[in-house]
């Protein structure tokens, strides 16, 4: 599990929401919460999606979505794929 989806368990958790009480609320699929939470970026659909995910769910906790997505951008960037020159 990474740092943001670290923060982003606590948050659910400390509210007493389990993942599906987060699915039904904001209409993101069990399994890409889970994948936010445990930092599993390549499960979820693209980095579009994941950016999308990961606001609404920020902003659905009460969180400042735009460190989350600063960490994830971090993140994308240390594992982007070289590109062919």
């Amino acid at each position: 599990m990474d740092e943001f989806g670290h923060i982003l368990r606590e948050a659910r958790e400390t509210k007493g929401l389990t993942i599906k009480d987060v699915q039904q609320e904001i209409r993101i699929n069990v399994a890409y919460i889970d994948a936010l939470e445990q930092g599993e970026y390549d499960t979820l659909p693209s980095p579009v999606h994941a950016r999308g995910f990961l606001r609404n769910y920020a902003r659905f906790l009460g969180l400042d979505p735009v460190p989350l997505l600063e960490q994830y951008e971090r993140q994308l960037d240390g594992h982007a794929p070289p590109t062919a020159v």
